[in-house]
């Protein structure tokens, strides 16, 4: 029983408040509406073997279009998102290169919605060295 009165009774008043207060605190936020918006996003090729290159037209950058709460929205640039293509282990010739949205770098609270378009078309060749 003195536990109950020293650790749950004591400063009471201080407590519920407390508890108020994070509640207001939890309704404003979870009262914010959710958006949607579209950014276009540049492409990184990582891991490229060094004896190879990218002899097509890639697109430079993908349409992306995320969700979330409106404030977290209104602060976001093209350059929080990132997208990531990892080419390692390619050899040389044409292929398709899936986009999905685990390959995308976003910020905690943002929901990809779409990736447009959702697969480039990568040829490699080897590269020319000479002088």
């Amino acid at each position: 029983m003195r536990w109950f009165r020293k650790w749950v009774l004591h400063n009471w008043s201080l407590k519920l408040m407390a508890l108020l207060i994070s509640f207001l605190l939890w309704a404003t936020y979870s009262a914010e509406p959710v958006a949607e918006i579209g950014f276009a996003v540049p492409i990184e090729f990582v891991n490229v073997p060094s004896r190879l290159e990218i002899a097509n037209d890639v697109p430079t950058v993908v349409h992306i279009r995320v969700r979330g709460r409106s404030a977290l929205l209104r602060r976001l640039t093209p350059s929080d998102l990132g997208i990531s293509l990892d080419l390692s282990g390619r050899t040389g010739g044409a292929g398709m290169v899936e986009l999905d949205a685990q390959e995308v770098d976003a910020p905690y609270g943002v929901q990809i919605v779409r990736i447009d378009p959702q697969e480039l078309r990568v040829h490699l060749v080897p590269r020319d060295n000479s002088p």
